[in-house]
């Protein structure tokens, strides 16, 4: 009797594969936007797909590579949106500032991912999987960093540099204080000021810009 779900085949040929590989990556990333990174277990994500997680863990060795390959993807596809961003702000600090805190802030599963990567999912994987994640993460900075500087020519490489990372480092804590529990949500409906939480986006932006005015001023 196969392990896997009512109506979920044994995947057998090459395209199967690659489908059933989709369809986890698919499944994890729902089960993220909805529950948050850090609810989802790899159970979750095996009985949405419809298959026994023994099943699953022939296609990912862990819970922790699963959500690292997405990690892989929302770096490529926050990349390709902050270059677009880039190429049409206004060349005034403040609208580069935007554009660039917009592009994380426009993708919420990348800003949970900036947070559980390092905390986390590094660390129940293996080396190869770690450097795939890291060669993207080099890719994409060769991309977007000399975008960033050619926007801002009075910072040099570094400063652009600090600058992504601080807003990636911002964003990261950001998006857990700005999405509370259902609890502290109710909380906060009933006293804002007893359980206040501050609005994502604008606090991003807020941040991108003042730190960016710091940059400038050294």
């Amino acid at each position: 009797m196969s392990t896997e779900g009512v109506g979920f085949l044994r995947a057998r040929r090459p395209e199967q594969k690659q489908q059933r590989y989709a369809a986890i990556l698919d499944a994890a990333r729902e089960l993220a936007l909805r529950d948050g990174v850090g609810a989802v277990s790899l159970a979750d994500i095996a009985a949405e797909v419809g298959m026994h997680k023994s099943a699953l863990l022939k296609y990912f060795e862990t819970r922790e590579e699963i959500f690292l390959r997405l990690a892989e993807t929302e770096f490529e596809e926050w990349a390709a949106g902050a270059l677009a961003a880039l190429s049409t702000a206004d060349p005034e600090p403040h609208d580069v500032a935007d554009a660039l805190a917009n592009s994380v802030a426009d993708r919420p599963l990348f800003c949970q991912l900036l947070l559980y990567t390092p905390l986390t999912l590094e660390r129940n994987v293996s080396l190869d999987t770690v450097r795939a994640y890291k060669l993207t993460i080099k890719t994409t900075l060769r991309e977007v960093l000399p975008a960033l500087q050619r926007a801002l020519p009075a910072l040099d490489a570094d400063a652009c540099f600090e600058l992504f990372m601080m807003a990636g480092v911002v964003a990261a804590g950001l998006w857990q204080a700005a999405h509370p529990s259902p609890q502290v949500v109710a909380l906060h409906a009933e006293d804002p000021e007893a359980a206040p939480y501050p609005d994502f986006r604008a606090s991003l932006v807020r941040f991108t810009r003042t730190y960016l005015a710091g940059l400038l001023q050294e």
